[in-house]
């Protein structure tokens, strides 16, 4: 398993999801065309992001529909907002995509790493979905969310976070200074605030459904701090 500076397992109690189960996000394996996609030229957005993508997956993967990378990279020029949006508003003169919003302390603030770290955790999402939705899609491909939000809050009340127990893919804000345990929540970062980052976590240890491989594009989450993937018995190497 590739999971590069993703090292950290943790062990949590076998639990399982509670609150309202939702079906996986629609097939991304059809054609895209303009008139089920964002406006504004999808096929150029594609050979695009395919240029910049193509850095860590082949090819021959992201053209072929029925792929999870296949998927994603469908998913990321049809119909996500926030790539459609980087895509559609590349420098002319230095090619480069513009600045996110929020930048991570060691990855830095480029639009390019932005669009890489939603198609890597959309390629997660369709790799570990494909032969049963997950119980529970945990924000995840919501266009509108930053990714740091893909989560929702189960309260186990065995996490060190107390009440707040964000099950999914959550980010650290770099604010100075200590930060004390009836704080921590406010550490998180919210879809409306303009921090900057520290790291990203995944916390997927309570049973929720993912079937199938990690995509090898898992371990190029240059901010990911931690993992937790216990209890989800149908995910593999």
């Amino acid at each position: 398993v590739v999971l590069a500076a993703c090292v950290i397992l943790a062990i949590a109690l076998p639990l399982s999801l509670r609150g309202e189960s939702v079906n996986a996000a629609q097939d991304m394996s059809s054609t895209l065309t303009d008139d089920v996609c964002l406006p504004g030229g999808v096929e150029a957005r594609f050979e695009l992001a395919k240029s910049i993508l193509s850095n860590i997956t082949s090819p021959d993967l992201l053209e072929d529909g029925s792929t999870p990378q296949g998927k994603a990279i469908r998913w990321i020029v049809c119909n996500d907002s926030i790539s459609v949006q980087l895509l559609g508003n590349q420098d002319s003169s230095t090619g480069s995509l513009p600045k996110q919003k929020h930048g991570f302390r060691f990855s830095g603030d480029a639009g390019e790493v932005q669009l890489n770290r939603r198609y890597i955790l959309a390629a997660f999402f369709y790799s570990t979905s494909q032969v049963s939705p997950w119980t529970d899609t945990l924000n995840f491909l919501s266009p509108d969310l930053h990714e740091c939000n893909w989560y929702r809050n189960y309260s186990r009340h065995n996490f060190p976070f107390g009440e707040f127990d964000p099950v999914g893919v959550f980010c650290m804000k770099d604010v100075p200074g200590n930060v004390s345990a009836a704080d921590v929540p406010d550490e998180f970062l919210s879809n409306d605030e303009d921090y900057p980052l520290r790291y990203l976590e995944f916390n997927f240890r309570m049973e929720n459904n993912l079937n199938g491989p990690l995509p090898p594009e898992f371990g190029y989450l240059i901010d990911c701090k931690s993992i937790g993937f216990e209890n989800n018995i149908g995910l593999a190497g």
